[in-house]
This record gives structure tokens, sequence and C-alpha cells, in this order.
């Protein structure tokens, strides 16, 4: 019985401990909740330094941990140094380098044999560095250092690899457009730095144009010595017997005299400033405010770590999204750099009619956090975030190598995050509210909004004089094109007069107000069926049965969109383009009042095995030629540039068939070359004239 009465009260007594414990927990203040303990101190691999007799700087650490050795180089190089006309040189360097091999290793040999090793090599240069690494294992890293020793020091740089290369770089233009979030990153980086500035310029289809192969072997001639490149080896082996084998394959690379110019400066001048770019086919607006930001040796840097996390990480967040709902993604950051100063950037996507609105809660929580202390439980839970996950930072020996590494690449000191660290736990409310009075202008931000301003709750001319930026993409570089004179302008004329009587006359021509038929095009071996009906002189629908529904892609003067099983979503502006320039070179469009267009005659040339006449049509702003049969006057085909899957692309399209519809002769079947590649075959069917339209086939509803 006694025994029964001691268990019962032991259970009492624990039953009480716990509910007196979780009772003591939950009254815990704030700084009770975060006042973690202090983290231990993280032991730092050994690393052992070398410098070869050719100046080559050597890191090494031994990490057995697993069978396998990484090797990473850092070359004193970078986008930063190419000249503006040839802008993407650098980064196409250094991607031949790596695709197109060695002749001992050429790009494509060198995939196989890597494969079947189960190792990887890459290069690659970018604003400020050009990099190669390798990883393999430890049996294999005799082979593998002799590959990235040959790939450094003698590149083949092969023709079709550069040109390659370049194809995916005019790609990636056409498509850059395509996306709101980084059209919006770009621009904003334009307006802090400079259109021209290296640390915002990017490639046209000109400046790839311009790029050879000369200036690519040049490039490297400049940069890859032995003396502008650090490199850190990590993995399975011996210090001293991997110094050996580093000397073996890089100790005879001759070293050089170098001529590296210093990193490009900033100048930045504080003021404010509303920027717009329009892009009506999303129902979102991106933001973006701010203006230039500092360095992370400045003493205040730690300090600057937690104003941004509390700012723009805490309250940011929790103002917009959580409390107001009206942001999909809220983010910020005061950026530093090692050697070029950062941003300072706040960020949201809202919906079109909360633009403004937005905009106005991002500067007043800018200028709240200037203007009063941050809350203890703000600063501790932003200080234990950093501090929190500051181990991470070492939880892999190439985390810390290339840290350390980049570190002595921007001279900055080895213990440089260890300082970091110290300052952050040292950081006080008011310090938070100092470097926020110091660094912050909300009354001096660059604001961009890309979105549709048909939508936003009020004009952003309420916010101050609205600059309105132009992001449409310049075209490729052109033939060369003799100037328009009287003479050949004359003479455009009357060939095309002769063009319109041999294909049924003027009459005949003005008389179709409009057409319809069903078109069978061939691309590749994918064949894809179209009703497309055109009302002239400017609206267009085209409608295709497709696997997941039907789609229709309506055209008017001024509106371009598509409605599917998803909704009603408006055209991109490069696809609303491509469908006027259609409409522009529509057989009946040409001819029906062709003495009203510019019509320059370029002469006679010889066009896929055919003789034919050269005419140079301009409507608008958009150019391109018919080509005529010297004899007959018929129409020959069409050259005319489109932006494909790989960029723009020059198209000859060849007519091969005509058929006589309400007495004009219409061309039914053509093949067409991109770039000199077979492109589509077109097959039109069903041909009507002058039906019925049906009023609703032009509405957006």
């Amino acid at each position: 019985m006694k025994q029964n009465r001691l268990k019962i009260l032991l259970i009492c007594l624990t039953t009480a401990s716990v509910l007196i414990s979780s009772t003591l927990t939950a009254q815990k203040g704030p700084k009770e909740v975060f006042d973690f303990p202090k983290l231990n101190k993280i032991k730092m691999p050994k690393i052992h330094e070398v410098i070869l007799p050719n100046n080559m700087r050597i890191f090494l650490v031994e990490d057995h941990d697993f069978p396998t050795i990484d090797v990473r180089a850092l070359i004193r190089t970078g986008s930063v140094f190419e000249p503006a006309e040839k802008i993407g040189l650098a980064e196409i360097t250094g991607e031949v380098i790596r695709s197109g091999g060695s002749k001992k290793f050429p790009g494509d040999e060198l995939d196989k044999m890597l494969e079947t090793m189960a190792a990887s090599v890459e290069t690659g240069i970018g604003s400020g560095l050009g990099y190669a690494s390798i990883s393999v294992l430890k049996e294999d890293i005799e082979k593998g250092l002799e590959i990235l020793s040959d790939l450094l020091m003698n590149p083949a740089f092969p023709d079709d690899k550069i040109e390659l290369a370049k194809i995916q770089h005019r790609s990636a233009i056409s498509r850059r457009n395509d996306d709101i979030g980084s059209i919006t990153s770009r621009e904003f980086r334009k307006l802090i730095y400079g259109k021209d500035s290296p640390y915002a310029r990017h490639a046209e289809y000109s400046t790839i144009e311009a790029i050879t192969r000369e200036d690519i072997v040049s490039f490297h001639e400049k940069y890859f010595h032995p003396n502008n490149i650090m490199m850190a080896v990590w993995g399975d082996f011996k210090w001293k017997e991997m110094k050996n084998k580093i000397q073996k394959w890089f100790g005879n690379w001759k070293e050089a005299q170098l001529n590296i110019p210093k990193l490009p400066g900033v100048e930045y001048k504080f003021d404010y400033s509303v920027n717009y770019i329009e892009k009506t086919d999303v129902n979102q607006s991106n933001i973006m405010l701010g203006h230039i930001g500092g360095l992370m040796n400045n003493p205040d840097y730690p300090a600057l770590i937690i104003m941004n996390q509390i700012l723009s990480f805490d309250r940011m967040f929790k103002k917009i999204r959580t409390d107001e709902g009206l942001a999909y993604s809220v983010y910020g950051s005061y950026g530093s750099g090692y050697r070029t100063p950062g941003i300072f950037s706040c960020s949201c996507q809202t919906k079109s009619e909360s633009t403004v609105k937005a905009i106005r809660l991002m500067l007043e929580e800018i200028r709240k956090i200037q203007n009063s202390e941050v809350t203890d439980e703000e600063l501790e839970k932003a200080k234990s975030s950093y501090l929190n996950s500051y181990v991470f930072n070492f939880d892999s020996k190439s985390k810390i190598i290339n840290r350390l590494m980049n570190y002595i690449y921007y001279e900055y000191p080895r213990d440089f995050m260890e300082k970091v660290k110290e300052g952050v736990e040292k950081v006080t409310k008011s310090d938070v509210m100092r470097v926020a009075r110091k660094y912050l202008k909300p009354d001096m931000v660059r604001i961009l909004v890309v979105g549709n301003k048909k939508y936003f709750d009020e004009p952003l001319s309420n916010l101050g004089n609205v600059n309105i930026i132009d992001i449409t993409i310049p075209p490729p570089p052109g033939e060369e094109i003799p100037e328009a004179n009287a003479e050949s302008l004359e003479k455009g004329q009357i060939i095309m007069s002769k063009v319109v009587d041999a294909i049924g006359g003027l009459k005949s021509i003005s008389e179709i107000k409009n057409i319809r038929y069903t078109t069978l095009r061939n691309v590749g071996k994918m064949s894809m069926k179209m009703d497309i009906t055109i009302s002239f002189p400017d609206r267009c629908r085209i409608v295709l049965d497709l696997p997941m529904g039907k789609i229709d892609i309506v055209l008017t003067e001024n509106e371009a969109w598509q409605k599917g099983p998803q909704g009603i979503m408006d055209l991109p502006a490069v696809q609303k383009k491509m469908f006027k320039e259609i409409l522009y070179r529509n057989y009946i469009n040409i001819f029906s009042d062709y003495d009203q267009k510019k019509i320059q005659y370029i002469g006679r040339r010889r066009v896929e095995n055919l003789d034919v006449e050269d005419l140079l049509i301009t409507v608008d702003d958009y150019k391109f030629h018919l080509l005529v049969f010297p004899d007959s006057y018929k129409p020959a085909g069409y050259i005319y540039t489109s932006v494909g899957p790989q960029g723009p692309q020059n198209v000859t399209e060849i007519i091969k068939e005509f058929k006589n519809v309400a007495g004009v002769e219409i061309p039914i079947k053509s093949v067409a070359t991109a770039n000199g590649s077979p492109e589509t075959e077109t097959d039109l069917k069903d041909i009507e004239v002058n039906i019925q339209i049906d009023p609703d086939w032009f509405k957006k509803n």
C-alpha cells in the first residue's frame, strides 16, 4: 500500500514538474526565446600553400572521407574587360575552351572519355573572373590534370564549336524578353550602373556577330598564364604527392608579362526617378526600387546584414504579403560586392491593380526603419537567423576552399567571414537605425515597374515623371542595301505593276476582301494543321486543334491574343510583331495597294538556283524581299528575317505551285529554308474568298 502511495506521489510530482516547466516556457520573453548558446569554434582544415616556379599559386587540402579529388582554378579575367562592340567574347571564350577541347582532347571525344571515367570538366568566364574545374575519382587524377592543363594551355577553338556557341547566344537574345522577372532585374541593373556599364550591358546580335576566332584566341592569350591563375585541390591524396603531380602537368607552362586592366569604376549620383516597361501580356506588375549599395569591406557591413534581414525579409514580407495580401513574393537586398558596389533593392510581384499601393508601402517601410528603433525581438531573431546558419558555410571542403580563393582573389583577409560573424554578434538596435539612416535614401530611389499600365490602381505619374524604357531587341546586322534613289524606286514600281498584271490584275486583287483556307505546315518531322482567316488589311484568326484543346490566335489592328482552355491571354510583343509581319507579307496585302508602298529595285540575283529580280518592299519599319521571275513576272518567293528556336534567322521561301482563285493566281505550295537549312513546307487547301465573317471571331471575349 505504501508503495502504491509512493508511486502516486511520484506521478503527481512528475506531472506538476512538467506543467510548471511548460508554464515557464510559455511565459518566456523574446530575449529568452532567442537566447541561444554561443556557437562552438569551427575547426578549419589544414591548407598547404605552394607557389610553383612559374608563380602559379596552389592550395592543397587533404580530405580522406571520399575517394574523389576536385580541382578548381580561378583566372583573373572577366567580361568587364571585353570591348563594347564585342560583348559576349569572354563568355564564348570560356564556353569553347571546354566544348571545343584541345588538339589532343577534342571536345566531342573528351565528352565520351569523361563519361567512361565518371568525371567532369567545366570552364567558364563570368563578369569578373574565369574558372576551370575538374572532378575525378582519385585513381584518375593524373588523366584529369593532363586534360585540364591541356585545355587551359592549348585550347583548339574549332570553328564549328564557336558557331554553335554563337547560335546559343543568339537564341538567348531572342528569348530575353519572355520572362518578366528577367526583364526587371536586367533593366534595373542598367538604371543603377548605367546602360553602357560593363556591370549592366549585355550582348546583342551585332556584338555576337562581330566576334571572330581571332578575337577568342587573343582574349585567351592575354589572360591565360600561370602567374594569372590560382588553383585549389582537395580530396583523397597526400599533399606532397599532389604538389609533384601539379608540377608535372603545369610546371612547364611559362609565365608571361601581364597587362591586366583595373576593374572599371562605378560612378553613381543619387536621384529619384520613375521608370516603366510595358508588358501587355501579363496581369501582374514586377516592381524594383532602390539605389547603389556598397562593399563588403565596409565596417558597417555586419549592421547592414541585420538591417537588411529585418527590413526585407521580416517587415516588408509581413506588411505587403501577410497583412495587406498584395504580393505574390516580396524580397530585398542591401547588395555588397567585393570590389564593385552592389545594389540596394526592394522588389515585389503584385497584381496590376495594386501596383502603386505596393510601391508606397515599400517606401513607407524603408522610412520606418530609419525613424524608430527595431524591437528586441526583431533584432534577436535577425541575428539568430544569421548566426545559426553560419555553420553551413563550413559544411564542406569545397565551400571553405572556394571562399578562401575568393577572399585572396579580391584581396580580402582570410578570416573575413569570422570577423563579420563577430561583428553581427555585436550589432545593437541603435546600430540598425544608424546604418538605415546613413545608407538608405527612400527619397532618392530609382523605381522600375514592368507590367500593364492599363490595369494599374492609379497612374505611375502620381509618383513622378515617368521615363518609358524601350526593351525592343535590335535586329541582327542586315545585308548591305544600296541607298534608294528615284531611279531604283521608279523601276520597282514598274516591275511591281507587271507582277500585278501577271497574277490577275489590280481589279481582281482588290475585290478579295477576305480569304479563308486550311494549311498543312511541315516543320521537320512534325505536321501542323491550321485554319486561317484573314480579313484585309489587318485582321487575322488562326485556329489550332491541339491535343490539349482548340486554341484561337487573333490579331487585330491594335491587339493580339490567344483563347484556349486556360482562358484569354495577350500575346507577347515579339509574337504580335511576328504576326503583323506575316500580314505585311501576305500576297493580297502586298499587291492591293502596291503604289502606296516603298518598293526599291535591288537588281537581278540568283537565289536557290533561280534567276530572279529582287524588289525590297518597306511597310512601316518592316522590310522584306519579293523575288520575281524576269520573264513571266510571276512571284518566285520571298526573303525575310524571322525569329526561330535558335534566334533570328534569314528565311528564303520559294513558291512551288499556284492556283487561280477568283481570278487571282495565289501560291498554294512553298518551301522555306532558314539560314540555309530546310525549315518548312507549306500546303494550302480548301481556299475560299469573300466569305461571311462572324464578328465574334475577332472579339476578345
